[in-house]
């Protein structure tokens, strides 16, 4: 799962040949996948530059909520091995969609598959945002020096803490990086992103990371490894700078893993991309995270809001 960087030069590895095949293609299905609704901001960014920069004829876009059961998401089942197990379950059901890119716009799901056996044995493309993350942690610790990256994310990407160990093998310092789990604070910013509840949250494990962090007077980049973060940067930027330092920088890769497709497509494009969105669900999703979410992404894509309050509820969508 390589990435390439905004000036098209290599960055973690080069792009797979296959993913620039399907970028070729006039008429194309993308899967996007994530647990929750936080990808679905990477849905509609993806959406909204086909209409300015229409690289197909025809795209079907599928938002695949690969959330596994109605009360209890991947971080809530004990061993990794069960959450691998049941993603690669629902990998398997997202093959059935014949997709020709599948795009794991999530942190967690992203740290697990290359455990998966569907990742030894399926020849479709799929691309994870832990690369476009680790890339743009790594560009601006290097362009900054005493800088401090504070990576938040789910307890299962920090437990897996992917993002840390690459970011050493390329020869960044262990103690410039700090890692925090944020448990709950995903559900909590898809029911209301600038809720009481995500203010308390965020306000907890901010002071939790500045006891680790100490005092540190350079800059402060604070990457925000779940997609559901990027909702909410704004409170995040507050905290940061409440407890730590005034000098604070967020960092959101989700519109790096948007960009790409349009940096890697043909430049051959077509003068419009007939578009059809969908979003499945394994679970019946709550109405109120339904219409905060769409609230939050009605200005990028008002189709990609009206497919996500015309949701496919398919209880069996995948089994495990």
């Amino acid at each position: 799962m390589g990435t390439a960087g905004k000036d098209g030069q290599e960055m973690d590895s080069a792009p797979d040949k296959s993913v620039k095949a399907v970028l070729n293609k006039k008429n194309i299905s993308i899967l996007i996948t994530d647990s929750g609704l936080g990808g679905i901001s990477i849905c509609a960014d993806v959406v909204s530059r086909l209409h300015r920069q229409p690289l197909f004829e025809d795209a079907a876009i599928t938002y695949f909520n690969a959330w596994p059961e109605q009360n209890r998401g991947y971080n809530k089942f004990d061993t990794i091995t069960e959450r691998v197990r049941i993603f690669n379950q629902a990998l398997v059901s997202m093959e059935s969609y014949h997709p020709d890119l599948i795009m794991i716009a999530c942190n967690t799901l992203s740290a697990l598959y290359d455990r998966t056996e569907f990742s030894r044995h399926s020849g479709i493309p799929v691309l994870g945002i832990i690369d476009f993350g680790v890339d743009l942690i790594h560009e601006n610790l290097i362009k900054t020096p005493n800088s401090k990256a504070l990576i938040l994310g789910t307890l299962t990407m920090i437990a897996e803490n992917r993002h840390k160990e690459i970011l050493i093998e390329k020869g960044i310092d262990n103690d410039r990086i700090i890692t925090q789990a944020c448990d709950g604070l995903p559900t909590a910013i898809e029911r209301n992103s600038e809720g009481e509840a995500v203010n308390e949250l965020t306000d907890k494990y901010i002071r939790e990371a500045a006891q680790k962090i100490g005092q540190h007077r350079g800059k402060l980049f604070v990457a925000l490894c779940c997609t559901h973060f990027g909702y909410s940067a704004p409170i995040i930027a507050q905290k940061a700078k409440q407890y730590v330092t005034d000098c604070v920088a967020i960092l959101n890769p989700n519109g790096l893993m948007s960009e790409f497709l349009f940096e890697q497509g043909s430049d051959d494009v077509c003068y419009k991309t007939n578009l059809d969105i969908k979003v499945i669900s394994k679970i019946e999703m709550d109405d109120v995270k339904i219409r905060s979410v769409s609230r939050l992404i009605h200005d990028v894509s008002p189709e990609t809001a009206e497919a996500l309050a015309n949701y496919e509820h398919k209880p069996d969508l995948f089994v495990f």
